[in-house]
C-alpha cells in the first residue's frame, strides 16, 4: 500500500538500571519526580488504574500533546496505559504502552513495550522510538542524580 491510512508497529526498549526497583518506580509514581526526567509541560498526573496525564510541549514544529490514561498500575511491578500524541491538535499516533519493573542484579531491568497505531503524517515508530530512548536517557540522569528516594 503506497499511502496506507494506518500503520500498527510495536518497539521494545529494555534498560538496565543500577537502581533499586524502589527508586525506579517512585520516578514513574511521583509527579515532581516524572517531570524532572519527563518534562515540565506535565501539567496534570493522576497515576492511579483510570488516572489521567497531560503533558504539552511546544518546539518549531509547532505545540505537541500527550493524552494518557492509566489502565493497570501494579505496585513496583508494571504499568499499563494508553496514550496519544498530536501536533498542532492532529493525532498522529495512539498508543498502548507496558512498563515491567524487575529485580535485576541489585537494580532494576526496566522493559517498556509499546504497541502503536501510527496515522500519516507522523513520524511513526522511529519518532516513538528515538522519544522514548531519550526519555529513558533522562530517567538515568535523574536517577543518578536523585537524592530524594521515597515513593
Amino acid at each position: 500500500m503506497k499511502n496506507p491510512k494506518q500503520v500498527h508497529e510495536t518497539i521494545v526498549i529494555e534498560r538496565l538500571l543500577p537502581n533499586c526497583r524502589d527508586h525506579v518506580w517512585s520516578a514513574w509514581a511521583l509527579i515532581e519526580k516524572k517531570k524532572a526526567w519527563f518534562g515540565q509541560g506535565m501539567t496534570k498526573m493522576e497515576f492511579r488504574p483510570g488516572g489521567a496525564e497531560h503533558l504539552t510541549n511546544v518546539s518549531d514544529m509547532g505545540t505537541h500533546t500527550n493524552e494518557t490514561r492509566y489502565f493497570e498500575i501494579a505496585d513496583r511491578e508494571r504499568i499499563v496505559f494508553a496514550y496519544s500524541m498530536a501536533l498542532n491538535g492532529r493525532i498522529h499516533s495512539v498508543s498502548l504502552a507496558t512498563v515491567v519493573f524487575a529485580d535485576h542484579g541489585g537494580g532494576t531491568r526496566l522493559t517498556y513495550t509499546e504497541q502503536m497505531c501510527v496515522i500519516p503524517p507522523s513520524d511513526g515508530a522511529e519518532g516513538r522510538k528515538h522519544g522514548w530512548t531519550a526519555l529513558l536517557k533522562s530517567l538515568e540522569e535523574f536517577l543518578a542524580s536523585d537524592t530524594m528516594m521515597s515513593a
